[in-house]
């Protein structure tokens, strides 16, 4: 009778150490896949309709919805179907980009200054139920401050000290 007593203390014991293990590294897992971000652009938070416009990190690099973003520092977004890609435009420049794609081909002038410039991308242009996402680099060319602090993505125009 000691010997089975014993046997359902350890057994207990044992049990409770897994489950609390489990419940550890469940939350670990958790937390780590739904790291929420919150968008602020020239000072605003940009309103995402649902969840899957949610910004998300994907190999380091933290992505935005581009027309959300874009469309709040008073870029026009287009589609253009013929090369399946997207053309962003401010009045001093554009750029175009292609799902897949890590190439951003920026054309612009200011003044006597050529804007003409491919860039480099950390990672491809991502499309996730029909909602295009870039890295928050992309939109440094277009003379924005891109800071990222504490799950807080905020993107400012700095056109004031370029004009």
């Amino acid at each position: 009778m000691k010997k089975i007593m014993i046997f359902i203390a350890a057994l207990c014991v044992v049990t409770a150490a897994g489950a609390l293990y489990a419940s550890t590294s469940a939350a670990k897992v958790s937390a780590a896949g739904a790291s929420e971000y919150t968008l602020t652009v020239n000072g605003r938070a940009v309103q995402v309709n649902t969840a899957e416009q949610m910004p998300f990190e994907h190999k380091s690099t933290v992505m935005v919805p581009l027309r959300a973003t874009a469309e709040s520092l008073g870029y026009e977004v287009s589609w253009i179907a013929a090369e399946k890609a997207v053309r962003v435009e401010d009045r001093i420049q554009s750029v175009l980009l292609k799902q897949g794609s890590t190439q951003a081909k920026f054309t612009g002038k200011l003044k006597v200054i050529n804007l003409n410039q491919d860039v480099e991308l950390p990672v491809p242009v991502q499309s996730r139920k029909g909602i295009m996402y870039v890295p928050t680099a992309f939109f440094e060319p277009f003379f924005n401050e891109v800071v990222i602090k504490e799950g807080n993505i905020s993107i400012s125009a700095q056109m004031s000290s370029i004009q």
